[in-house]
């Protein structure tokens, strides 16, 4: 017999899924105003329910916290405990110089990277540098990067896409100095 169940969720536009297996199967649904983590067998039964004074972004698991990339006129960022959410979180503050929101967020280690789009006229694209504890690092400047949609890390290199025409991937790395090269 086939079951069918219509999950309604009555909150905004659903932004983002991240999808987390290292304690069970959950996921962490990013509302614009609201982050959830529900049963990934039925996203009707909630664990947690966050309500937001910023607009959560993206997403990104690593450790054992969730990373989010929030658009916010102070912060560009936020950290909770994957197992307690709601008495653990740490806001990342909006570095000098930034003017634009993050659109991505990933973790490598104890490093953390949030992708600026270079969207705004006569700005370029950008990935800011921090500690996975908010700790800002640096601002890696993609010069001749316009129109960023996201971004990934192999586990070596951090690789950007853009919305150019033609698009456009481009592989960051680090070989003393940040560096970056433009495929298309």
């Amino acid at each position: 017999m086939t079951e069918i169940k219509n999950y309604n969720f009555s909150e905004s536009e659903l932004v983002h899924i991240v999808v987390d297996t290292a304690n069970g199967q959950y996921l962490w649904c990013l509302f614009a105003n609201n982050l959830k983590k529900v049963s990934a067998h039925n996203p009707l039964q909630t664990y947690f329910d966050i309500d937001q004074d910023e607009v959560l972004v993206r997403g990104f698991i690593s450790g054992s916290y969730i990373y989010l990339a929030v658009n916010d006129a102070s912060l560009i960022g936020k950290r909770y405990s994957l197992s307690n959410p709601v008495s653990t979180s740490t806001d990342f503050s909006l570095p000098a110089g930034i003017t634009e929101a993050p659109i991505d967020v990933v973790a490598s280690g104890s490093d953390l990277f949030f992708l600026i789009p270079g969207i705004a006229s006569g700005e370029n694209a950008k990935i800011v540098k921090m500690s996975t504890a908010g700790v800002y690092d640096q601002t890696i400047d993609l010069a001749t990067v316009a129109n960023a949609v996201s971004f990934t890390y192999d586990g070596t290199d951090l690789w950007v896409i853009t919305n150019e025409t033609p698009a456009e991937y481009i592989r960051v790395y680090f070989d003393g100095i940040w560096k970056y090269t433009v495929n298309s």
